[in-house]
């Protein structure tokens, strides 16, 4: 097998999830090099290959500059002109995502698309400069706490329709589709995830990426509470993945089995109990997130505890092997109202993630805040999530517009103390206030007292605070 034929079978086995069997296979190859231009061939993919694989998590960027510089020494020359080019901005691109360098990853986007119409075997360094380029600016976005609502937010979702459309003008359709529905997804796009998944499942691709196509629109359709689409994709992608020969193929039509049970066709028991059959331990391992949406949903769906603990237990091992905030989450969804006061789960309300993981966070810290009756917290809770699924039509905002009347504490406010209020939210003065609305500054005192007793709050600034939550929630 020549190194290209390697690479495109490496490249098939990360599309279908077999990690472990790609990273072997690049072993293999490096190893059994029959010269030292093949040998840098491999090697210099090998990086492209560490980055998709582990999210640059155990990579050296002192080793991908050495193999950047080796490509001028005498056993690159062996190589074609156009492979020596290709591989170089392979190499810049992991330096740019190791670097996590947007400016430099625009320049690689504009010399790929520049080498593909001469030069075709380019084409994948091309959507994997627009991919890179893509998840660059939502990391970006998501570091900064950039969520649906916000004005930077609209530069995430033109960020992914460029990266589509650009894939589009290269011709490099491929997983550039799947991708970009997850990163919808994870950004909140509720309506855009949804629209493109329908519109990649009616163009020809692999079955495998059709499977995997099928399970995310299932789940997508859940979130979105579409029964029938969730049935109908959950069911197609059951179907598509039976007697497929990889894990990851296998996991994503058993999470379109859940799905399906989820909305009471087949059994929740049996559709657990293939999740776990789906893929080994080792390659469930290496997809946490999807075994613990399966628990999401299941818990949701009002499955049993116990059975759902058991489907994870067969896929991680006990329970203190887990990742401590999938953990906690769990447990919070098993028992709602409940949650751990150590911080791990309020990391996920407050820090980056996917859209809809913190608006279900949030929602089950403002369940437990209602338990402890704090009313004020809650509420604050409420707005923060409804924020996060500001885009996302569908269970989670239904699931949180549903606590609005739980949290809004019955207040006993007089007309003039109203607009004293909007007035101390503004953060102006007694003063200030007094001449606004030619009143006194004695009898606006007297105001804001009362209204810091009727919203429990120490000062003006949390009064303040506590007041914004309301208007943010409607009141």
């Amino acid at each position: 097998m020549d190194a290209d034929d390697l690479i495109a079978r490496v490249r098939e086995l990360v599309a279908e999830g077999d990690r472990l069997g790609a990273a072997a296979a690049m072993q293999r190859g490096i190893a059994a090099a029959p010269d030292g231009a093949t040998r840098l061939h491999l090697e210099a993919y090998g990086h492209s290959f560490l980055l998709a694989v582990s999210d640059g998590r155990g990579a050296d960027i002192g080793e991908v500059r050495a193999a950047l510089a080796a490509l001028d020494e005498p056993d690159a020359l062996a190589l074609d002109p156009e492979l020596r080019e290709r591989l170089r901005l392979e190499l810049r691109l992991s330096i740019a995502a190791l670097e996590r360098d947007e400016r430099a990853h625009d320049e690689l986007v504009v010399a790929a698309a520049r080498l593909v119409p001469q030069h075709p075997r380019a084409l994948t360094t091309a959507v994997r400069a627009v991919n890179n380029r893509l998840m660059l600016q939502l990391d970006r976005l998501e570091d900064e706490g950039i969520g649906p609502g916000q004005q930077a937010h609209v530069d995430a979702a033109l960020a992914i329709g460029q990266a589509r459309g650009l894939a589009a003008v290269l011709g490099g359709r491929g997983r550039i589709d799947r991708r970009a529905v997850i990163a919808a997804v994870e950004m909140g796009e509720g309506e855009r995830a949804w629209r493109w998944t329908l519109e990649a499942l009616d163009r020809e691709m692999s079955s495998s990426e059709r499977v995997g196509l099928e399970g995310l629109g299932a789940q997508i359709a859940w979130e979105r509470g579409d029964a029938e689409a969730a049935v109908r994709l959950g069911e197609q992608a059951k179907a598509h993945a039976q007697g497929r020969s990889t894990d990851w193929t296998r996991s994503l039509g058993a999470l379109g089995g859940v799905v399906a049970a989820a909305h009471g066709v087949g059994s929740m028991s049996a559709a657990l109990r293939a999740y776990r059959r789906s893929a080994s331990r080792e390659a469930h391992r290496m997809l946490p997130t999807r075994g613990h949406t399966v628990a999401a949903i299941a818990l949701e769906s009002g499955a049993d505890r116990d059975e759902v603990e058991a489907m994870l237990v067969g896929c991680y091992g006990e329970r203190a092997g887990w990742e401590s905030p999938w953990r906690a989450f769990f447990d919070a969804n098993a028992a709602p109202g409940s949650w751990r006061t150590d911080g791990v789960l309020d990391a996920w309300c407050e820090d980056a993630g996917p859209a809809w993981r913190r608006a279900a966070a949030i929602r089950l810290r403002a369940l437990w805040r209602l338990r402890q009756g704090d009313h004020a917290l809650a509420a604050r809770d409420v707005a923060l999530g409804l924020r996060h699924v500001a885009r996302w039509p569908g269970r989670r905002r239904v699931a949180l517009e549903r606590l609005l009347d739980q949290v809004r504490p019955v207040r006993s406010i007089t007309a003039s103390q109203s607009a004293v209020l909007e007035l101390v939210v503004q953060g102006l003065t007694d003063r200030e206030i007094a001449a606004l609305l030619d009143r006194s500054s004695r009898t606006v005192e007297s105001h804001v007292r009362a209204l810091l007793r009727a919203y429990g709050a120490p000062n003006r600034v949390a009064l303040a605070v506590a007041a914004s939550s309301e208007a943010m929630l409607g009141r």
